[in-house]
């Protein structure tokens, strides 16, 4: 059955020179492990050395990241996408989607898509001010390499 998608377009902007505290590799590496498949912090590491091999998993360029599941080189839970969105004058905001119900089985939850803004050394949960009230969180969200549109579509069970 195809769901039909509806594209949101989150933010876009020129490209902005960031330090590297704001990087996608620094989410990957210190984003809490509830925002992150579960990933416990001390496989961060592991992680990254891995995805960053193949512009199929980490393409740095394109600020994008795809992880499989299913390698167990690390303790994840799920898959995720993350997707560093540019913003004009501001650190990039980054996109984190789990895919939950493709790993476990469970009806998806507002727990698996989450947008982080960098302040401080910390990241600060803005998806309420970011994505419309009208986009139900447990919607399935996809990030591609290229754009900053990230596509949304109903979550279906597939029989």
């Amino acid at each position: 059955m195809k769901a039909s998608i509806i594209t949101v377009l989150l933010l876009a902007g020129a490209g902005v020179v960031l330090s590297a505290e704001d990087s996608l590799r620094s989410a990957l590496l210190t984003l809490p492990p509830q925002y992150l498949a579960g990933i416990p912090l001390d496989q961060r590491q592991t992680l990254v050395k891995a995805i960053a091999r193949s512009v199929d998993q980490m393409d740095e360029t394109a600020s994008w990241v795809h992880w499989f599941s299913d390698g167990h080189l690390v303790d994840g839970t799920c898959m995720f996408w993350m997707k560093e969105l540019p913003r004009e004058g501001k650190a990039p905001l980054i996109l984190v989607h789990m895919a939950k119900p493709f790993a476990d089985g469970r009806k998806p939850g507002k727990d698996q898509t989450f947008v982080f803004e960098p302040s401080e050394g910390k990241w600060t949960d803005v998806t309420a001010e970011v994505i419309p009230v009208t986009v139900d969180l447990t919607w399935h969200f996809r990030s591609r390499k290229q754009d900053t549109v990230i596509e949304v579509a109903e979550w279906k069970e597939i029989e």
